[in-house]
């Protein structure tokens, strides 16, 4: 039996939103909605901007029965693994011909994961960070202080998120308290590399994927795409700068003079 048409739409919509809002790129997108909807013997059309995307689904047999949305996406933290697995269940789908009902459970089952493994990423984001920073030769003291500002400031990005904050006000206020509390470990003597400490400490902010993307999407001919997210991601730097230079501003460490 051919699944609903409102059911396939309803499920490609969250499927669109989720993949959007974790950082895959364009291209990546269109390929693992069009191979459920085929999966599904149905067409799809979708045109994908920054914050919104057009869904379209219809039947190829009968041109009249269709389907179209105009959704807007948000922002959440952006992870390898989800984008992997959600990758996987359109091809899941592609290959078994699960039904719609099925793939929307198993859907929910990754989304549902994700977020039951936040507690890991945060301890194996924070010993990253901290490893950085003796790559570029701090301290014990570096370290330990990079580590607590990392734990702090990813676990404070992750509330701002659920309460919806603005992308950039998060920026500037998880940058600040990032780095403050590296600045904090100088000032009270538990780290004797104040460059290396203040610096390492907002790294899990920088949006490396982002600038990855916005190559990714203008190498793929979504020009519009590419550019708007290569501009969104040099105001979060800026907004990243901005946090920092509160800190040093307030510290008066002597960096700004180097």
């Amino acid at each position: 039996m051919r699944e609903d048409i409102q059911e396939v739409t309803d499920f490609l919509i969250d499927y669109a939103v989720k993949m959007l809002s974790i950082g895959t790129y364009t291209a990546r997108i269109e390929r693992c909605v069009d191979r459920i909807a085929k999966a599904y013997d149905y067409d799809v059309s979708l045109t994908i901007f920054v914050k919104h995307f057009t869904i379209s689904v219809m039947d190829p047999h009968d041109n009249s029965v269709r389907r179209t949305y105009v959704k807007t996406s948000f922002a959440a933290p952006i992870s390898f693994n989800l984008i992997s697995e959600l990758s996987a269940l359109s091809w899941q789908i592609h290959d078994e011909k699960i039904a719609v009902q099925t793939a929307k459970k198993f859907f929910a089952d990754i989304v549902l994961s994700e977020r039951r493994n936040f507690g890991k990423t945060l301890i194996f984001m924070s010993f990253a960070n901290a490893a950085f920073c003796k790559l570029f030769e701090g301290d014990l003291g570096s370290m330990i202080s990079v580590f607590v500002a990392t734990f702090i400031g990813f676990y404070m990005r992750h509330l701002l998120s659920k309460f919806k904050i603005n992308l950039k006000i998060q920026y500037i206020l998880i940058s600040f308290l990032s780095s403050f509390i590296a600045y904090l470990g100088v000032k009270y003597g538990v780290s004797s590399t104040p460059d290396v400490a203040i610096g390492a400490s907002i790294l899990f902010l920088m949006p490396g994927v982002l600038l990855i993307n916005s190559v990714f999407d203008i190498l793929n001919e979504n020009i519009l795409v590419g550019v708007s997210r290569g501009l969104n991601t040099g105001i979060l730097i800026i907004c990243i700068a901005i946090g920092v230079y509160i800190t040093l501003t307030i510290s008066n460490v002597g960096l700004l003079n180097v």
